[in-house]
């Protein structure tokens, strides 16, 4: 069975992505992981993840932030170290480089052009109360070298002539 990406516009030539499924860890830690690494140099996001993982670094929280502390960090309102998200995602990003190795992408240029979670199948885990849902969550990683941005060429072309 093919599996079908959320990232639409690929390009072969200049970026490599990766996927897992059904993997054991939260969505909501998961969405809130991303939105910090998304757009990042990948370098710097391995660096980010690996301090998350050693609790060096707190993963701000936007939008799931019910019941959360606070937690210490520069502008972080809420926020917490979430681990077990932080090694799967780093896993998955680690295997999108190797795949950019494949395709010879210089690996000081690339970017993380897409990263996305979504929920993952319903699984059960029989007890005594008729089962209990299982936490499963889809993960997608895009990365790829920036291309020049055009609408700032022609912005810059339109202000000479």
């Amino acid at each position: 069975m093919a599996v079908k990406y959320s990232f639409e516009n690929f390009n072969k030539e200049s970026m490599a992505k990766a996927s897992a499924q059904n993997l054991s860890i939260s969505l909501k830690k998961s969405v809130e992981l991303n939105n910090a690494i998304r757009g990042k140099k990948v370098k710097v996001a391995v660096a980010y993840l690996e301090n998350v993982i050693e609790k060096k670094a707190v993963v701000p929280y936007r939008k799931y932030r019910a019941e959360v502390a606070h937690q210490r960090g520069k502008g972080i309102d809420t926020g917490g170290f979430p681990v077990n998200v932080a090694k799967e995602t780093l896993r998955v990003l680690k295997s999108a480089l190797k795949n950019a190795k494949e395709k010879e992408l210089s690996e000081e240029s690339l970017y993380l052009v897409a990263i996305s979670s979504r929920k993952g199948v319903n699984r059960f885990s029989l007890s005594r109360y008729m089962g209990r849902k299982m936490k499963s969550t889809n993960l997608e990683v895009v990365v790829g070298v920036r291309e020049k941005n055009s609408k700032k060429t022609s912005k810059v072309e339109a202000k000479k002539e």
